[in-house]
């Protein structure tokens, strides 16, 4: 009986014992899977910021290019823009040779500048004097300038040069005559090896690769260099899936790549930016042996102490089982037990060196993180959350011109100019970065011995240690500001140059048409008319640089007072009617009796009416004939009351959204030609409403709700509250 019970007891002992073991196997397996995880969102991070440096050092790279070519085509319009004849006389001597080759030598990433004539031909080169007799008419690059007369600068498919045989890309700008006729091209070469070796530099033996594609995934230069893949569109890619599958413009991914026959396909963790300025496309990966290195070591560890663990417990129960029935043996197992706790201590040995071998890893990755901290391009000022300056790496130094011992402990407040706040309150006040944590900004910073200077600051907000802290990226745009104040002084001088003449111009023709000079031949007025219709046109395009001149110049005026909702509404419904009519939409106030009557509003008059003539027009262009613009108002908390404008057209495209509100920008050109417009309104109305403490926005209806957008504007309301 008594062997019966010590046999049912040691059945019960051994299955609690696997269940045991079971779960502490379940346990570390789940343990290491979730620091793969981890080890993995790590990297995708470290992937997507060098990623980022990346893509703005070659848009930096890119901006002078493009800088140089432009001075160069500039100079010649200037110069010698007679005619297509004349140009090959005065590009071909020995002086405007040495002028290209010391363009050249300003930027090693530029193989050769040439100059084309009409028909293709080489008139000048950097390369070598007298120009050589080869004819380039073929090149895309050549016939994107001769046949797209809006063409400007123009980024080429990889060619192999004919001089050399190597692989190079090219920007082209199209040359105008005096007469605005094609009278030949810019060329600037760029040597994909210049960015092979770039990357080259860059890659973490042999871990990393790197590769500059077109917009339309075309390999512009990689390291390592695949020769056979230049000038070939990868379409099956990561880059092609982040942006045109996902439909981003930056993204992180695991892929799996190709290996050796017979081999297995090797993962890839992949960073795809997509820069802003050019039609470029850059990829950064690395391979599993790097971001998964320390997992792996981590891994290791677990499993051995999980073993360790597991052959504690299986001893254990073997001890608990052996005292349950050999009783008399107390001493052999105390000895056992002594031999079990030795073994407890090597395992917590092992343990230890596998977290020292932990340590150095972190260490590793941490001094990595601090050479892309060091070598940075821009400017980075890292901050705590009481704007004491903690760190800055030497392109800051560079651009503040202080030594680190100068400024790390002090507050950021040295940076900003005297009678500004310092960055922390600065950015603390602003919307945008209390609710996303990030904010691009243009101000002005001051250096060491006062001197003020543009800046453009990027400010991003982490959490370290549970303490919140600021990281700001700087970069001194003296030189961009500069450029800006030439083309506003540019546009300003042209466009009052141009106003006087053209009311002129505009009146005279009203008059005609008006009959003033008696009735005018059939044939004769349609003509008179559309040039009538022009002349509107440009002066309103003339408007509306000089307004976004003076919103630039921070001199536009505004005059505030109390206005009612409903009469400024109506007044906007009058002044637009003849839009609508042209257009047969109807125009209507909705809800007249209600919110628009009873509320006054605090705005410029004027400025609101340009703001709703813009919106107003804008959806009777792109409403349906014999469609319905409904203008209403809601009121909103915190005393703000919303104007809505809504049309029945098809809405806004999901690609446009973005940049809706950008200078110049327009949804598609061809359906900007067909309806009209600068890409000036909504950018002018943006900074009217914000000059006037309201937010400008808009959202797409569903179908059942009538469909078409809707664009507002909420203002404050006024103090004075107005009776219906």
């Amino acid at each position: 009986m008594m062997r019966f019970a010590a046999s049912h007891a040691s059945r019960i002992a051994k299955t609690l014992e696997v269940c045991l073991v079971v779960a502490m196997l379940i346990a570390a397996g789940a343990f290491i899977w979730t620091l793969r995880v981890q080890e993995i969102h790590k990297w995708e991070k470290q992937t997507q910021t060098f990623s980022v440096v990346l893509a703005e050092t070659t848009t930096q790279q890119m901006d002078f290019a493009y800088t140089a070519l432009a001075n160069i085509a500039d100079r010649i319009e200037d110069r010698w823009s007679v005619s297509a004849r004349y140009l090959p006389n005065q590009l071909g001597s020995a002086d405007f040779h040495q002028f290209l080759k010391e363009k050249v030598a300003l930027f090693p990433a530029i193989e050769v500048i040439s100059v084309l004539d009409v028909d293709g031909n080489v008139i000048s080169t950097s390369r070598e004097y007298p120009a050589p007799t080869y004819n380039l008419g073929e090149r895309d690059y050549f016939l994107a300038q001769r046949n797209n007369i809006s063409q400007k600068v123009y980024l080429s498919n990889p060619v192999r040069s004919k001089t050399t045989g190597q692989w190079i890309f090219f920007l082209s700008h199209r040359l105008t005559g005096s007469d605005g006729e094609f009278i030949g091209a810019v060329t600037l070469g760029i040597s994909p090896d210049f960015y092979s070796h770039f990357y080259q530099k860059l890659s973490t033996d042999g871990h990393a690769a790197i590769s500059l594609m077109r917009d339309d995934y075309t390999y512009l230069a990689q390291w390592p260099e695949h020769k056979e893949e230049i000038g070939h569109m990868e379409l099956a890619g990561a880059a092609y899936k982040v942006i045109n599958d996902l439909h981003k413009r930056s993204g992180v991914m695991i892929t799996d790549e190709m290996s050796l026959p017979g081999e297995p396909p090797m993962r890839r963790m992949e960073a795809v930016q997509m820069l802003d300025k050019y039609p470029l496309i850059l990829n950064f990966s690395i391979d599993e042996d790097l971001y998964l290195a320390d997992w792996r070591k981590m891994s290791v560890a677990v499993i051995l102490v999980t073993f360790a663990a597991v052959l504690v417990l299986v001893a254990a129960f073997r001890v608990l089982i052996r005292l349950f029935l050999l009783r008399e043996q107390d001493m052999r197992e105390m000895t056992e037990l002594k031999r079990e706790a030795d073994q407890i201590n090597r395992n917590q040995t092992t343990l230890l060196n596998s977290l020292t071998e932990q340590q150095g890893a972190l260490k590793e990755s941490s001094d990595r993180l601090k050479a892309i901290f060091q070598n940075a391009a821009d400017g980075i000022v890292m901050l705590d959350d009481r704007g004491i300056i903690e760190a800055l790496n030497p392109a800051a130094m560079a651009i503040y011109r202080y030594s680190e011992d100068e400024v790390v402990g002090r507050d950021s407040q040295i940076f900003s100019p005297e009678g500004q706040p310092g960055l922390l309150a600065l950015v603390m006040g602003t919307r945008e970065f209390v609710k996303t944590g990030r904010l691009r900004m243009e101000t002005e910073r001051v250096r060491k011995g006062g001197d003020l200077f543009p800046a453009e600051l990027a400010i991003s907000e982490y959490i370290l240690g549970g303490q919140r802290k600021l990281i700001v990226f700087v970069r001194d745009i003296s030189e961009r500001r500069k450029i800006e104040r030439m083309k506003n002084e540019f546009i300003s001088t042209v466009s009052h140059e141009l106003r006087t003449p053209l009311t002129a111009i505009r009146g005279a023709l009203g008059l005609l048409i008006g009959g003033a000079m008696g009735a005018l031949p059939e044939k004769l007025l349609p003509l008179m008319s559309m040039a009538h219709k022009n002349s509107v046109s440009l002066t309103r395009l003339i408007n509306d640089l000089l307004d976004i001149q003076k919103i630039e110049a921070g001199k536009m005026d505004f005059m505030i007072d109390h206005y009612n909702l409903y009469q400024l509404l109506q007044s906007a419904v009058q002044s637009n009617q003849g839009v609508a009519d042209e257009l047969h939409v109807r125009l209507a106030v909705a809800d007249e009796s209600h919110v628009a009557k009873s509320h006054a509003i605090s705005v410029d008059q004027g400025r609101f009416q340009q703001v709703m003539a813009n919106l107003i027009s804008n959806a009777c262009k792109y409403s349906p004939r014999d469609g319905k613009v409904t203008l209403f108002s809601s009121v909103l908390p915190n005393d703000m009351i919303r104007i809505a404008v809504a049309d029945q057209g098809i809405g806004v495209p999901d690609n446009f959204k973005d940049r809706i509100f950008q200078k110049f920008s327009q949804a598609d050109s061809s359906d900007t030609r067909a309806k009209g417009g600068t890409g000036l309104g909504l950018a002018i109305s943006k900074v009217i409403i914000q000059q006037m403490q309201g937010e400008i926005g808009f959202y797409n209806r569903a179908a059942e709700d009538g469909g078409g957008a809707v664009f507002y504007v909420d203002l404050p309301l006024s103090l004075h509250k107005e009776s219906a």
